[in-house]
Formats: structure tokens, sequence, C-alpha cells
């Protein structure tokens, strides 16, 4: 091989080496939800989650809050609402609709122990994605 076919064979094989690490390299390992979270912080990192934008693990951190704390059920209601409002932002809107109608249902047995702006956003929302869905195809 000539000096120059080296070199050139060098720079491919190092451009590759580096295009790999970039496909490869920066994948993080799924985040493990640690069982000792208080709901406070569960909650908080489901926030956190979502500013991000990182709407599935937002989702994921509400669903244990939900699971972990029913008892807490203004928080539920809560995080019921942003479950939906997450899968909205990620296009998902059969399943926001169908956590909407969750939520709804929580309201149907609780009104009086729930707050209400969960109920108002949540209206607000099923509203929107009503009236996206019937609206016709360009």
């Amino acid at each position: 091989m000539t000096t120059r076919s080296t070199i050139i064979t060098t720079f491919l094989c190092a451009g590759a080496a580096l295009v790999a690490a970039a496909l490869f390299g920066c994948r993080s390992a799924p985040v493990v939800i640690p069982d000792d979270l208080g709901p406070a912080e569960t909650f908080q990192r489901a926030q956190d989650a979502a500013d991000r934008g990182d709407y599935a693990l937002a989702i994921r951190y509400y669903s244990v809050f939900r699971d972990k704390h029913p008892d807490l059920k203004d928080r539920t209601a809560w995080a019921t609402y942003e479950i939906a409002f997450n899968y909205h932002k990620m296009g998902k809107d059969a399943l926001a609709l169908a956590q909407l109608e969750d939520l709804f249902k929580q309201y149907d047995t609780d009104s009086d122990t729930l707050p209400p702006a969960p109920r108002v956003l949540a209206q607000k929302l099923r509203d929107r994605l009503s009236a996206a869905a019937l609206k016709p195809a360009p």
C-alpha cells in the first residue's frame, strides 16, 4: 500500500469510528426509578423530565407516583392530567384521551375532594383534541 492509500484508509477508519461513537456511544442506560423516592421527589422528577422534553420518562415517573401514592388523591389527579398532557406532547392523542377519561372518572367519584384545576385543564385538552380530530385532512 502506498503512503497516500494508508493515510486515506486511516482517515476513513477514524471517521467510521467517530460516526459509530456518535450513534451508539451516547446512548444512556434506561433510567431506573428508585423505590425509595418519596412522593414529592417522584413528582418533581416527573416535572423535571417533562421540562427537559423527556415525555416518556415523565410519564413513567407520574405513573409510579399514582401507583405508589393512590391516597394522595389531589396529586394523583394532577399526575393523571400530566400523563395525558405528556402523551399529547408525544403525538399520542388516543392515549392522552384515555388518560383524560380516567381523570374524569376520578372526578365522578371524588369531585368534592379533588382540586378543580386538573379537571378544567383536562376538559380544555379534551376539547382541543376532539376539535382536531374533526378537522378534515388536507
